[in-house]
């Protein structure tokens, strides 16, 4: 992951499904990103009546029985990344790589509030409690033989996640890999949120001078990765091309970031290294953006420490002022989003940014969406615990 592109395996992405508060499928939301529409709203599905914020982007979602929320929001996202695809290959050599966030923490909530309440839970929930049962549910779609990695990484996890499944394949390990996350509300993180002062009571401004904190959302990523050449060989639409990733730690703060940036300048270093791209041909950030008063300055400088001069014509944007903050699925959010923008050549907005923190001294992309050749993307997580990941996108131009 640290050297340079060398010899490695060239890795398509040819799969993608979204489900998001926006819309239940891909394609409906990022009209509704372009558009400049939000999927946030009153929270209805917990029951916090003390909480002061009461906002956030939930996901309307049948469960089959014994299926969790984020298990049925990963399948469906899995269905619409396969597209009717079955895969052809040696199911020793599909992997399966998840980001993990509250997983099967809602399903515990509830098992607990029954016992507390003197009613008998149904014990077949326990086993739905692991961090890995997505994981293990998408596995058995795909009757995946290979390599499973659940990764509970805060909220760098499912871009963390993605760089693995990346790994793999450029190894040659893997002639495909399923990557990403999904994450459901619940009490536990919604009240923790809370208590640390961090979750806006309106809906959030990302980049702006009286930004005030992030909006929990929920939602599902899928992302299929094979090698280019099987890609091509098959007749597949590419979407993107992964070059690389980069990760670090800041070692600074259970929760705030390094105030300049350093480590997560590191990870971006790190990804541009690694992809073999020069700074200058970056167009694109599809940055963390929580909207938190220390995060945003703190991304911007790390961009600045990364790019130099060229983050002056970069345009950057934060999906989560659109669905909220996704938390272990976040990462593979945005690593969509800049797939769809590079593959419509338009960046979606930074919604709600009326005024500019002078701290945040780049092209967040105010309000409205905007045209603009894009030819490569970087995708930001910065996690609690300063857990840094960078992952590096390239437009397909068929070769």
């Amino acid at each position: 992951m640290t050297g340079g592109p060398g010899s490695r395996i060239r890795v398509a992405v040819t799969g993608l499904g979204m489900v998001s508060s926006l819309a239940p499928d891909r394609e409906g939301t990022w009209s509704a990103m372009l558009a400049g529409r939000d999927g946030l709203g009153p929270l209805t599905r917990l029951h916090l009546p003390l909480e002061p914020a009461r906002l956030a982007g939930e996901v309307p979602i049948a469960c089959g029985r014994h299926q969790t929320h984020c298990e049925a929001m990963a399948l469906r996202a899995l269905e619409e990344a396969l597209d009717g695809l079955e895969p052809a290959c040696d199911p020793r050599r599909i992997g399966i790589f998840q980001g993990a966030g509250t997983s099967g923490l809602p399903v515990a909530e509830a098992y607990l509030a029954a016992l507390l309440q003197g009613r008998r839970a149904p014990a077949a929930e326990v086993v739905q409690q692991s961090a890995c049962t997505v994981t293990d549910a998408l596995g058995r779609r795909l009757g995946a033989l290979g390599p499973r990695g659940t990764v509970m990484n805060a909220c760098s996890s499912s871009l963390l996640a993605l760089g693995q499944a990346w790994e793999r394949i450029a190894a040659g390990e893997l002639d495909m890999a399923l990557a990403g996350g999904a994450e459901g509300l619940c009490i536990t993180t919604f009240a923790g949120f809370s208590c640390l002062k961090a979750v806006d009571t309106a809906k959030c401004r990302p980049f702006s001078r009286d930004r005030a904190g992030l909006n929990l959302g929920e939602g599902a990523v899928q992302i299929l990765l094979e090698p280019l050449d099987r890609a091509r060989s098959r007749g597949a639409v590419i979407l993107g091309e992964v070059l690389g990733y980069g990760a670090s730690m800041d070692a600074h703060h259970p929760t705030a970031p390094h105030p300049e940036g350093e480590g997560a300048a590191r990870a971006l270093t790190m990804a541009l290294r690694t992809g073999g791209l020069p700074g200058e041909e970056v167009d694109l950030i599809s940055a963390h953006g929580t909207a938190t008063p220390a995060n945003d300055g703190a991304e911007c400088r790390a961009i600045r420490r990364a790019l130099g001069s060229a983050a002056d014509r970069v345009s950057v944007t934060s999906s989560k002022s659109q669905f909220g903050h996704t938390l272990g699925a976040s990462g593979a959010f945005g690593a969509a989003t800049a797939l769809l923008a590079l593959r419509d050549q338009v960046v979606s907005p930074t919604l709600r940014l009326e005024d500019p923190d002078p701290d945040c001294d780049l092209d967040c992309t105010p309000r409205e969406a905007r045209e603009r050749p894009i030819r490569a993307a970087l995708v930001n997580a910065f996690a609690f615990g300063g857990n840094n990941v960078s992952l590096i996108l390239k437009r397909w131009g068929g070769a």
